[in-house]
C-alpha cells in the first residue's frame, strides 16, 4: 500500500467517517419513508411506524397531510435515548442520538410527492423497504442505531441471555400492525408487512447483525473465567499454557461474542487483569451452540 493511502479498514474505523455514515443512513432512510412508503398510505415497522400512526390521527384532525411524524418520532425516542446512555454505552448513545436526529431532520424536510413515484404498490413496497433497510444498515454499520426497537433489543440482550432485537421487534410490530388494522384496511397492512420484510432482508445483507468475534485472553490471574460467565453470559474454554520466554504458567481463555459486547467484554477482562494480553478476531463464522442476541 502506498504511503498516505488509507486502507479500507482504517477508513471504516475513522470516527468522522462513521458519523458521516450515520447521517447518510438517516437521509436514505427518510427518502424511503417519505418518497415511497408514506405516499401509498403504508407503515414502517418499529417506532417510526408508531409515529406514523400517531401522525395519522393528528393529520386527520387538522384535515391535511404533514410530516409531523418526524416530531413524534423524536418524542418517542427520548426515553429510549436515556436508556441507551445509561444502559448500553456512551459511544452507542452518541451515534444513536445522531441517527435519530438525522432521521427526524430529513423526515421533516423531504417532502412527500403528490403522487406515488411507482404506481404498482407491490413494487413500491419492495423498493421502499429496500431503501429504508439500506439506511438503517448504514447506521448500524457505523456503530449506532436509528432508535426505537434497536435500543430496547440491544439493552435487553445485554441483560437477558435469551432476549434479542429480533424477538422484541417481532412482538412490537405484531401489536403495531394490529392497531393499524383499526385505522386502515387489510391490504394496507399486508403491504406494510412487505415493506418491513424487505427492509429487514436488506438490512441483513448490509449489516451482519451478529458479527462475531473470537477473543483469546492470556492472563496469569485467577477467576477471570467465572467473571466472564457471570457478567457476559458467554461460554469460555480454558486451558493452561506457559510463556516461551519467561517459562511462567498462564491461563489461556477463548470465548466468542458479538461486536456489541466487545467493549463490555474488555472491561470485564481489565477489571481482573489490566495487563492481560487479548487477541480479537472479528467477522468469523461460528457453528454450534452460539447464542445470537442481536
Amino acid at each position: 500500500m502506498k504511503k498516505g493511502r488509507l486502507s479500507r479498514d482504517s477508513i471504516m474505523e475513522n470516527v468522522v467517517f462513521k458519523y458521516f455514515m450515520v447521517i447518510l443512513g438517516g437521509f436514505i432512510y427518510s427518502v424511503g419513508v417519505n418518497i415511497f412508503v408514506r405516499p401509498l398510505g403504508l407503515y414502517n415497522g418499529g417506532v417510526v411506524g408508531l409515529a406514523q400512526l400517531v401522525a395519522y390521527f393528528v393529520e386527520r384532525s387538522i384535515g391535511r397531510p404533514t410530516n409531523i411524524y418526524a416530531f413524534v418520532y423524536v418524542i418517542l425516542n427520548v426515553p429510549l435515548l436515556i436508556l441507551a446512555y445509561r444502559g448500553i454505552n456512551r459511544r452507542f448513545f452518541i451515534r444513536t442520538l445522531l441517527g435519530v436526529g438525522s432521521v427526524a431532520f430529513f423526515g421533516l424536510f423531504i417532502k412527500n410527492p403528490a403522487e406515488p413515484l411507482i404506481d404498482n404498490i407491490l413494487t413500491a413496497s419492495l423498493v421502499g423497504g429496500m431503501i429504508t433497510g439500506t439506511g438503517t444498515g448504514l447506521i448500524l454499520l457505523a456503530g449506532g442505531s436509528s432508535g426505537g426497537m434497536d435500543i430496547i433489543g440491544v439493552f435487553l440482550s445485554k441483560k437477558r441471555p435469551n432476549a434479542s432485537v429480533g424477538k422484541v421487534a417481532i412482538l412490537f410490530n405484531m401489536l403495531l400492525f394490529i392497531a393499524v388494522l383499526f385505522v386502515n384496511d387489510l391490504e394496507a397492512v399486508v403491504y406494510s408487512v412487505i415493506v418491513m420484510v424487505a427492509s429487514s432482508l436488506t438490512l441483513d445483507r448490509i449489516h451482519y447483525q451478529n458479527i462475531s468475534a473470537r477473543c483469546m485472553i492470556f492472563t496469569k490471574m485467577d477467576g477471570l473465567d467465572k467473571l466472564i460467565l457471570e457478567k457476559t453470559y458467554r461460554g469460555v474454554t480454558e486451558w493452561e499454557g506457559k510463556g516461551a520466554y519467561t517459562g511462567q504458567g498462564e491461563h489461556i481463555l477463548v470465548s466468542c461474542i458479538n461486536k456489541y459486547e466487545e467493549r463490555e467484554f474488555l472491561e470485564v477482562v481489565k477489571s481482573i487483569d489490566p495487563h492481560a494480553f487479548v487477541i480479537i478476531d472479528e467477522n468469523i463464522k461460528v457453528k454450534g451452540n452460539f447464542l445470537k442476541k442481536l
